[in-house]
């Protein structure tokens, strides 16, 4: 297996990821996704996928609490 060479990283290249802050901006566009699914299954009296919908929402708020 090759080695990895990181030494880049010292003169300000990117290493594989997202910042704390592209990670919590993924996660708000997802519950406001989530939160207009919700608001349609309401509207729609559809149970089941209310129920799907307030838990991914439960998840995502859980993780924006870093």
């Amino acid at each position: 297996m090759a080695e990895r060479n990181d030494s880049h990283l010292l003169d300000g290249g990117d290493s594989v990821g997202m910042t704390d802050n592209q990670y919590k901006g993924m996660l708000l566009d997802q519950l406001e996704d989530w939160q207009e699914i919700l608001d349609l299954a309401i509207a729609a009296e559809n149970t089941e996928i209310q129920k799907k919908a307030e838990k991914q929402i439960a998840k995502i708020n859980e993780k924006l609490k870093f």
